[in-house]
């Protein structure tokens, strides 16, 4: 399936009402914890419904929940490992106590970067198995084996019960950002030297759009192995929106005398063909067009010699009024101009996700086909 095909209303009535579906999962993973709990009594199993809510709460996609569970796993294991070791070595309080504060202190000094919520989870695991030093392992193994029970629960829930798919999340954040951009661009070449209403508003709303694209980008490495190979992709197509958002807000500051208008009607009206660029890139991304549009062969040189002859090619006068009035001309000019690259790039970036999926499919239907 393409990547910006339009979703089924299955998937899009699960995004649409993912809050409620969530609520819904993460109760019936406490439900299931709670029913195992009843028919085998498992001591400590209070810790496998700690792990369900740590681990589900706030990360609804699917991608998510499996790394963070990967991730409270291999930290659970990792600090029993050395908490049950130090219950078993050591026999003074002392001895014990020092030895699990160093363990802790080295965690927390490596703790960072990606792989962050293991470091942690092993250093409060520790803690949790050795507890008051009564060297009862038997103890730390069932918190381990409960904390273990939760991760397993709340991924196959995660799975299994109504996927919540961080693709289509970051998708729809992708053609909101892409929608409030052409219409930002929209407002401001249908007004005048006012600054149009809202629009900082708009722009604000859009790079929080853009920064929930790089929120996801680790969910979409875990659901799907081309995303993950698109990973640069990815993120160059988030720094590219964040340049167009940046290139906005100085148009919006751009500011020219009554007498100018003239001009700058003419290259506003040169950058109406770019605006409607945006639009029909954002109808593809939200899938209400099935293909991505062509935009048009040399649009960057095009759009510069539009440019270029709107600006007077010498002053009327020698005045610095005059000369000021062309520099500011020409540097709206350039702005323009900016926009169109940085929608060149954009458009780049999209194609080379939408032929990383083609060449997906085409593999499959290779191996698809009998010998």
């Amino acid at each position: 399936m393409p990547l910006f095909a339009r979703a089924s209303a299955f998937a899009d009535f699960i995004y649409r009402h993912s809050r409620a579906v969530h609520t819904v999962k993460l109760a019936l993973a406490l439900f299931i914890a709670a029913a195992i709990n009843a028919i085998w009594s498992l001591p400590h199993f209070v810790w496998s419904m700690v792990t369900i809510v740590i681990i589900m709460m706030g990360l609804p996609q699917v991608g998510g929940a499996i790394e963070k569970s990967l991730q409270r796993a291999i930290g659970t294991c990792l600090g029993s490992a050395y908490g049950v070791l130090l219950v078993i070595t050591m026999g003074g309080y002392w001895d014990l106590m020092g030895l699990l504060i160093l363990g802790v202190s080295i965690v927390c000094y490596i703790n960072a970067g990606r792989y962050s919520y293991a470091y942690l989870v092993a250093g409060f695991t520790m803690i949790i198995v050795i507890g008051d030093a009564n060297h009862d392992t038997s103890e730390a193994l069932w918190r381990t084996a409960n904390i273990l029970i939760g991760c397993v629960i709340a991924v196959l829930v995660s799975l299994f019960v109504l996927p919540i798919k961080a693709k289509q999340d970051w998708r729809a954040q992708l053609a909101s950002s892409l929608k409030i951009m052409t219409q930002v661009l929209e407002q401001h070449l249908n007004a005048g030297q006012e600054e149009p209403e809202n629009a900082r508003k708009s722009l604000e709303t859009a790079m929080k759009a853009v920064l929930a694209q790089k929120k996801l980008l680790f969910s979409l490495e875990w659901e799907s192995q081309t995303l993950k190979k698109e990973a640069a992709t990815l993120t160059e197509l988030a720094n590219k929106q964040i340049r167009v958002i940046t290139l906005l807000e100085l148009l919006l500051l751009t500011r020219w005398k009554a007498e100018e208008d003239e001009a700058y009607a003419r290259v506003k009206q040169v950058a109406s063909g770019l605006q409607r660029e945006f639009a029909y890139l954002a109808d593809y991304v939200a899938g209400n067009t099935p293909d991505c549009p062509k935009l048009p062969l040399g649009l960057g040189y095009q759009l510069q010699q539009q440019l270029l002859k709107q600006l007077p090619s010498e002053p009327s006068d020698d005045s610095p009024e005059a000369a000021h009035q062309g520099f500011a001309l020409s540097g709206y000019s350039w702005l323009i101009y900016q926009l169109a690259q940085a929608l060149l790039a954009i458009h780049g970036e999209l194609a080379s996700l939408d032929l990383a999926y083609k060449r997906k499919a085409s593999s499959q239907c290779q191996l698809d086909i009998p010998e």
